[in-house]
């Protein structure tokens, strides 16, 4: 039998306690009126090792890493304790045992069972996060059947033996419990639902206060809520281990019945007693909520609700129908069942990092939330401090290139959303070219100017309440505070909820919620223009009103700021020049009027105004910055501002004057693109301070053409040049703004061009033709430099020096850049003959034929970072990065290589892998797999750091390129005009010789393919004719004019288009 396999919408593990440990979660989905609850689980014991509400401190069961939640698991975990003819068994528990157990993973729940023929017993335990309330729960649902002809009496013990009380920290439970558990109370037990929370603060200061709310904990058996026991000595008795359950071996269910519980100083537990009699084959469920509530009456008036016959049937039902309804948008049915499943859980994993779309209002009142989000903070990344609001249509934190490229395809399913994630991201590109690190939930604020009529609006539609509305929407809010006071107030509305919130939103401004964090990367930028190119293949008629007519565009104000290098570049004691310390918070800025420490700001002119500009005036600002950026040689950008690009393990290239040619490669990108679109208008506008740098700038580009700088004098002066900018720029902006010439721009654009294309030449002969990706520079001779005849000291403690030349370093491959480069490559044949290059280099694993991150690094010093320092195989270290692998993938696509694509996917997309060998279900991605250069044979494959991850929208847009093809819409003299080129092979086509996929979320488009060829290559099958639901038959493989809009509208649901 196999130990993994797809059975229906469930994956299953058979065994799973003998298969390798894996980590992964429930996504937390409890529709946009639910408290979402965080939880983690692993095939080991009974799944949960982790589980909690809003963030990682609230953990109700601690959370742990990884690696210590696969030993203690099956202890600290939930626990079933069955005692029969006076000895107990423990389901789940030994990994020593003749049990048959299976473990079945959904979208939105899971499921183990396990079967014990010694004693006659199935024991199957689900779980889900309750949907649609008002509080947060896990719901665990335990059915015991007895497998026996005849009856058998058990006494039952089930639940959890440590739940930390609300109000104790993780991060403290984990270095003072024993202190903590002194603040430990136990409220409602009267109810049979004990409220679990601390007195009052911890802190050690003068102020203290009471903790407001508490995690709850029931248990409902034949529509009854049952006792719980919350001391752990009733069951264990002196085993403080609670490896055995001894006061139920030694005395039964009615010794721990008898024992007097008490809480004080202890960390309690919850547990349900049961004593049973079951008839042969019949069985007994019961179901467990764990949860949050703001009071115990909150938690209590549910209890009728909760109690009533059918209630957790409807909501399990409910919890896979959260998933399911949001999944539909990317519903594919083709001849592969495992890679339809695969495209709905990447796209869940996608919004979970990302965020889903959640449009309220339209045209100009329009505002977009994304629901769902968080940062992939789990077990395996347990460096990151992850949040999910508890709230109804809730929001989490995110880091903008993570949250950036996971909203890359939102156009693709959410036509609504239009430039908003545009709007975002490119607002948050401050004027010196960097960004904060930190997204955080969007919030809204009624407009002072509109707040007579919201008023009035709220005294008509809460007659009652309004005052406490009013109150609420004054200051900044979410739609999930909004929602959640109506509920607490138990308001009632003259309207639906839904209009209420609408047109509430309609009275204010959204505010983009950003923070610096702690550091800037050089890569963040680079993801901005796909969603500029993402919107266009959907409104193409809308280019010139995107990048000119909407002037609007803030620019973020950061804290902190990148240094000079007559403050960055310093001279070691054991000598030589580096580069540390290039950021510096700065408190001068911080301690100006206005400005809102960890708030979000943004950069005002002298006046007080807010600075504003077009989308075209922040690609220009953009690509001159980073154009400035380029290396002493003209090739990588320069990690200036203290961090690499992702791979954050190379975080000592910054120190070592590193640069990135992706970086460069995208920067090609955009100026291409604005050099292309810059025709669209005779002028643009932009800030005097950017428009003198421009000209500075290309006065130098000449100059170095001319041959009357040197490649490093150039370097030299553009950076001084930079320099001089930010500092003037630092504070406010003068306000004046210059109305330049489209072409003059035009002809500066493709002077800079020429100058990167030459630098991704240089770099490309470095390589042999194989794109590099990192270079750093040796000073090789410098200058320390002084004031008032003493050593100038740099904030960063050592003293300053000046370079005079620089040597090159090129580092080992990494597939970074061949990627990059292999999606700009416009000669089939020279992108296959890159392709064949990459095969023989030593990023391509022949053992697995999948791309690592890197050839081997061992000749590299430790100083390049700690990436030097991991096993090799490992992390970044030479192992498989599934995103960059995909992104790779994507780039054969876009450079036209379909058939070695689909050579490819066979060993490298996840559901084609050989599950033994990933180690985990083939239907959800992870962040690394093993490769075959890691010392430990038995892993090479496996996948480890799951899901949330930039590998979910790479596979999103290759799904795009392979059922719509490159184009979708074009703007043509017929009209608006459909492309369905889709690039299929013959073996996606199921046994009817159909495939089908979901356009725009909500319309079904189907291939028949009689032909059996694929729909790529010389001799492909081609698209004679299309016809739509209405029976209208449009000839050839575009849809153009009114038919064209009506697809992208939404009011044409169903197209067939027919292959010869």
């Amino acid at each position: 039998m196999k130990n993994y396999y797809l059975d229906g919408k469930a994956y299953i593990l058979e065994d799973y306690h003998r298969l390798p440990p894996f980590s992964s979660f429930l996504p937390g989905l409890a529709g946009i009126k639910g408290i979402p609850m965080w939880v983690y689980y692993t095939n080991r014991g009974q799944g949960v090792n982790s589980f909690g509400i809003h963030h990682k401190n609230n953990a109700i069961m601690e959370f742990n890493p990884a690696n210590t939640a696969y030993e203690n698991t099956a202890i600290k975990g939930f626990r079933t304790f069955i005692r029969k003819e006076g000895t107990v068994y423990e389901p789940f528990f030994s990994s020593m045992t003749k049990a048959k157990r299976k473990f079945s993973i959904q979208q939105n729940s899971f499921e183990i069972e396990e079967i014990e023929k010694e004693q006659e017993l199935k024991i199957r335990v689900k779980y889900y996060v309750l949907p649609l309330e008002n509080i947060g729960a896990l719901v665990r649902k335990v059915e015991i059947t007895n497998l026996s002809k005849k009856e058998q009496e058990l006494e039952v013990v089930d639940g959890l033996p440590k739940i930390i009380p609300y109000g104790i920290k993780n991060s403290e439970y984990k270095e003072m419990s024993n202190l903590l558990k002194s603040w430990a109370d136990i409220k409602n037990i009267e109810n049979n639902v004990p409220y679990y929370s601390m007195r009052s603060s911890s802190d050690d200061s003068a102020e203290v206060s009471e903790v407001e709310g508490g995690y709850y904990y029931l248990t409902v058996a034949g529509g009854e809520i049952q006792p719980v026991i919350y001391d752990p000595e009733a069951v264990f008795s002196y085993d403080t281990t609670f490896v055995q359950p001894i006061r139920l071996e030694e005395e039964g269910l009615e010794g721990i019945l008898q024992k007097e519980q008490c809480f004080a100083n202890k960390v309690p537990c919850g547990f349900t007693p049961f004593k049973l009699k079951l008839a042969s084959e019949g069985n007994f469920t019961f179901h467990t909520m764990i949860g949050f509530s703001q009071t115990t009456e909150q938690i209590n008036e549910k209890l009728d609700k909760i109690k009533e016959e059918g209630f957790f049937d409807r909501k399990e039902v409910l919890a896979a129908e959260c998933c399911e309804e949001l999944t539909k948008d990317v519903r594919t049915v083709t001849g592969v069942p495992l890679f339809d499943s695969y495209v709905e859980y990447s796209y869940m994993d996608n919004f979970l990092r990302g965020g889903y779309p959640f449009v309220f209002g339209q045209g100009d009142k329009k505002s977009v939330i994304h629901l769902f989000s968080r940062k992939h903070g789990d077990p395996e990344r347990d460096y990151n401090f992850f949040s999910i609001n508890g709230e109804y249509y809730s929001q989490g934190n995110g880091n903008f290139r993570d949250v950036n490229q996971n909203r890359r395809n939102d156009l693709l399913f959410h036509k609504e959303v239009g430039d908003f994630n545009i709007k975002t991201f490119y607002q948050l590109i401050q004027i010196d070219g960097y960004n904060p690190l930190e997204v955080r939930p969007s919030t809204f604020r009624i407009k002072k100017e509109e707040e007579g009529a919201a008023e009035e609006f709220l005294k008509k539609a809460a007659p009652k309440e309004w005052q406490v509305l009013f109150d609420t929407a004054r200051k900044p809010f979410t739609p999930g505070k909004i929602a959640g006071t109506l509920a607490r107030y138990a308001v009632s509305l003259t309207i639906s909820e839904d209009d209420f919130l609408t047109k509430l939103l309609a009275f204010s401004t959204q505010n983009i919620e950003a923070g610096f964090g702690e550091g800037y990367w050089s890569d963040h930028w680079d993801y901005n223009l796909d969603l500029i190119e993402n919107y266009l293949k959907v409104y193409p008629e809308k280019k010139e009103a995107l990048l000119f007519e909407d002037k609007t565009y803030r620019y973020y104000d950061s804290p902190a700021r990148v240094l000079p290098r007559s403050e960055k570049y310093v001279i070691l004691s054991k000598g030589g020049l580096r580069q540390y310390g290039a950021l510096v918070h700065d408190t001068e800025k911080e301690s100006k009027a206005g400005f809102v420490k960890k708030g979000t700001n943004w950069l005002k002119n002298k006046k007080g105004d807010y600075v504003t500009a077009t989308l075209m005036a922040k690609l220009i600002n953009l690509s001159l910055i980073k154009f400035t950026t380029l290396d002493p040689e003209g090739m990588g950008i320069e990690m200036e501002g203290g961090k690499p690009g992702w791979n954050d393990a190379m975080n000592g290239l910054p120190g070592l004057f590193g640069s990135g040619m992706p970086e460069t490669l995208e920067l090609k990108r955009v100026l291409e693109f604005v050099l292309e679109a810059l025709p669209l208008k005779s002028q643009v506008t932009l800030p005097e301070e950017v428009y003198s740098l421009f000209l500075k700038t290309g006065e130098m580009v000449s100059k170095l053409a001319e041959g009357a700088l040197s490649q490093f004098e150039y370097w030299d002066k553009v950076t001084s040049l930079r320099e001089d900018f930010r500092e003037t720029v630092r504070f406010e902006l003068d306000g004046g703004e210059v109305l330049m010439d489209s072409k003059e721009a035009a002809n500066l654009i493709d002077s800079f061009l020429k100058v990167v294309k030459k630098g991704i030449e240089k770099a490309k002969k470095a390589g042999d033709g194989l794109m590099p990706t990192y270079f750093t520079y040796q000073a090789e001779a410098f200058t320390p430099l002084t004031q008032d005849g003493k050593e100038l000291i740099t904030p960063y403690g050592l003293p300053a020096g000046k370079v005079n030349s620089f040597k090159r370093v090129m580092l080992p491959f990494f597939l970074e850049g061949p990627a990059r480069y292999l999606a700009s490559e416009e000669c089939e044949e020279a992108a296959l003959a890159l392709h064949k290059k990459v095969q023989e280099s030593g990023i391509y694993d022949k053992e697995l034929k999948m791309y690592k991150t890197s050839e081997s690094l061992e000749n590299i010093s430790m100083e390049n970072g700690r990436i030097r320092a991991f096993t090799p195989g490992w992390l970044e270290r030479e192992s498989i990065f599934l995103h960059m692998e995909y992104k790779y993938l994507y780039g054969m696509q876009k450079a036209g290589l379909w058939e070695n694509f689909y050579d490819e996917i066979r060993d490298t997309l996840i559901p084609f892998l050989p599950p033994e060998m990933y180690g985990r279900s083939i239907l959800e991605n992870s962040s690394f797999l093993a490769s075959s250069e890691n010392p430990n044979k038995e892993i090479h494959g496996r996948g480890y750091v799951a899901r949330l991850s930039g590998s979910t929208t790479e596979l999103l847009s290759m799904w795009s390129q392979m059922f719509i093809g490159g184009k979708v819409f074009t703007q043509e003299k017929e009209g608006l005009t459909l492309h369905l080129e889709p690039k299929l092979p013959a073996w996606f086509f199921n046994e009817e010789k159909e495939c089908t996929f979901t356009f725009l979320s909500n319309c079904m488009i189907t291939y028949k393919n009689p032909t059996g060829k694929p729909t790529y290559g010389r001799d492909r099958a081609v698209i004679s004719h299309i016809v739509t639901e209405d029976g209208e038959r449009i000839e050839g493989d575009s849809i153009t004019g009114e038919t064209a809009g009506r697809i992208r509208e939404g009011s044409i649901k169903k197209l067939i288009a027919y292959f010869a």
